[in-house]
Parts: structure tokens; C-alpha cells; sequence
């Protein structure tokens, strides 16, 4: 089913304010849980309203979210998220990134003390629409293992990388250190479908495709060692670094276990500190060019530069209304009249 735009974002803020947030919170949150549903992440999208509105209601949500400066020292910032929304937080910390950056030319934004922050790619693609270069990760609940091991140890640590282009399409990278976000596992359970065997281990540490004992086990990283080489560095960046929680100490969203304790790293670099940004913008509009129109393989009819896919996505989706399973508009539907708000409105 596809729901207007407007409707899912107007929904969303009606939902969390009505829970305790304040309106700009809610009205910042609830634009990136939509951004990720009119991507197609709808792991990280209007979903996560209901493990928000849950650990609310067990009191394990502080709303509104209070955001507080730990540190602040030239080009290097500490803001505690004041274990509330992580979009909020998040969002805060690009901007103050982008004030540094374009002061000192590189910037260093910690996060510490916040709540799942959502799809990272937004966050990197605000920045480098603004003529920055931006790295962020973020880390998460156990659900992998260091690489031989088979205790959950570290979450599935996103990281994203996004650059600027000179067009509203940035480069824009944005992945787990998994094999596949933990998200994708959950939806899998809810929906009663079966995993591949290479996305994760059972708790005795064999291939399953069954989601529900993949939640019980642990998550494969990328590569193999190398992936959990960058998993266990997120965390110490992310986490560590930050002062907030790391390794198996940081607790899910989806689960009333206390504060979840997630950490954030957000680097960003001024790129006419660097090189003249017009200079940059041809560099940029060349190398992408060569990729797009190199030599094809066999079977490819398009090749597309990271980002692409999901900014054609989301072009459609606020044009023609963003893309929900049944479920997920039932759901959201029995939200609103929890609280006596408006339903949904489909698209045309």
C-alpha cells in the first residue's frame, strides 16, 4: 500500500508528541523515519515508532529529548542525547559538524548516551549537499561476534560515507558491518519468512535461515575478519571514545532492558579548505561520469553510483506516495487510534 507522504510524516510527529516529545523533536524524527521509508529502509523507517512508543510507556524513553554539550573545543564536540531520540541527536550533531568544518576545515562530532539513530545516509547527505565530505558509524546492541567467536559481542556498527557532487544526487554510502543489518532479520521473523544461511549463526554456532535463532546467535560480518576488525573499531570510536556505552553493554530499542546507550561518530571535512570547490565539482562530475559509462559486465544494462538507487527511490515515493507492506499501515493505523489521531491517508 502506498501512503501520501505528508500523511506518514504528519502521523509519525502526531505520534510522538502525543507521547511526551516536543513538537520540533518530533517534527525532525519523524522526517528521517519517513526518509528512510521513502528509500526503501523501512527497517530504520515509520516502523520504529512502535519499540519508540513501547520503551516510552516502560518509562525507559526520555521525552522530551534533552540534548546537552559535554565538550566543546574547536574543531571537536561531545553532545550527550540525553537518552532520548536519536534522529534529534543526530541531526544536532551535523550541525554543529557543518559550522566547524566550514570554520576549521575538518570537524569532529561525538555522540554518547542516545537512542537508535536511524539510516545513517541522510545524516552524511546533509552535509555533503553543503559542500562537505562526511564519514558517521554509529554502534548498536550485540549481535555479532569478534571474528572465531561466537558470542554476540558487537552490534551490527553502520557506517556511511557521503560527498559532495555539486548536484541534489551526493555520493552516498551507507552499510552495516554485517552481512545484513539486524533490522532485515527482525522483519524477516515478523513476516515468517526464512534467511539466507550466510547472514548469520544459531547460538551453537551453525548456518541457519531460521530468523528467530539468528536473533538468538550471531550476524556474520562482511568479509569475513575484516569486517569485524571494523565492527570492534566502530564500537571504540563510537562508543568508547564518546563515553557512552560499547561492546555488549549497549541495549536494544526493540526491548525494554534500560537505556539503550548508543554512540555516534560524525567526521566532517570542508572540502574549500582543501581545493577550490568549483575545482571539485568538475573532478567529481568527471570521475562519476567515468563510472557511469565504463565497459559493461555481462547482464548489467545500468551501473549506478552509491546513493543512486535510493535517491530514485525516494523521488518516486514523494511523488507518487511511499511504499508500506499491509502490515506495517495496520499497525501504525491501530497507533493512531490508540491515541484518537487521524488515520493514514493512501495515495492515489
Amino acid at each position: 500500500m502506498k501512503i501520501v507522504r505528508e500523511s506518514l510524516q504528519s502521523s509519525l510527529k502526531a505520534l510522538l508528541t502525543a507521547v511526551g516529545e516536543s513538537e520540533e523533536n518530533a517534527e525532525t524524527a519523524s522526517k528521517y523515519m519517513t526518509m528512510c521509508d521513502a528509500r526503501g529502509v523501512t527497517t530504520h523507517g515509520s516502523y520504529m515508532i512502535n519499540p519508540i512508543i513501547d520503551r516510552r510507556e516502560a518509562d525507559m524513553f526520555a521525552f522530551p529529548t534533552a540534548l546537552s554539550i559535554v565538550s566543546d573545543s574547536g574543531a571537536v564536540c561531545v553532545i550527550d542525547g540525553g537518552d532520548g531520540l536519536g534522529q534529534v541527536a543526530a541531526d544536532r550533531a551535523c550541525d554543529i559538524a557543518c559550522v566547524k568544518a566550514k570554520e576549521y576545515g575538518i570537524a569532529a562530532v561525538l555522540l554518547r548516551n542516545t537512542n537508535n539513530v536511524g539510516a545513517l545516509g541522510p545524516y552524511v547527505e546533509k552535509l555533503a549537499k553543503n559542500g562537505l565530505v562526511a564519514l558517521m558509524c554509529c554502534n548498536a546492541s550485540p549481535a555479532m561476534a569478534p571474528w572465531g567467536g561466537r558470542e554476540q559481542f558487537t552490534g551490527t556498527q553502520p557506517f556511511a560515507a557521503g560527498i559532495y557532487t555539486g548536484e541534489d544526487l551526493v555520493f552516498s554510502a551507507d552499510m552495516a558491518t554485517a552481512v545484513v543489518a539486524r533490522g532485515k532479520i527482525r522483519q524477516a521473523l515478523r513476516e515468517g519468512r526464512t534467511i539466507p544461511e550466510t547472514w548469520a549463526l544459531d547460538a551453537e554456532g551453525r548456518p541457519t535461515t531460521d530468523p528467530a535463532e539468528a536473533i538468538k546467535g550471531i550476524l556474520l560480518p562482511i568479509g569475513g575478519p575484516k569486517g569485524s576488525a571494523m565492527a570492534l573499531t566502530i564500537d571504540i570510536m563510537a562508543g568508547m571514545l564518546s563515553g557512552s556505552a560499547y561492546a555488549p553493554n549497549v541495549k536494544a530499542i526493540h526491548y525494554p532492558e534500560g537505556k539503550a546507550g548508543v554512540g555516534g561518530c560524525l567526521i566532517a571535512l570542508d572540502i574549500a579548505h582543501f581545493m577550490d570547490l568549483e575545482e571539485f565539482r568538475e573532478k567529481m562530475q568527471t570521475y562519476l561520469s567515468s563510472v557511469r559509462n565504463m565497459e559493461k559486465a555481462e547482464g548489467v544494462s545500468r551501473i549506478y553510483i552509491p546513493g543512486e538507487i535510493e535517491y530514485e527511490k525516494t523521488q518516486n515515493s514523494y511523488a507518487n506516495g511511499i511504499a508500506l507492506s499491509d502490515a506495517a499501515v495496520e499497525q501504525l493505523n491501530k497507533r493512531l487510534t490508540a491515541y484518537g489521531l487521524p488515520l493514514l491517508t493512501p495515495a492515489e
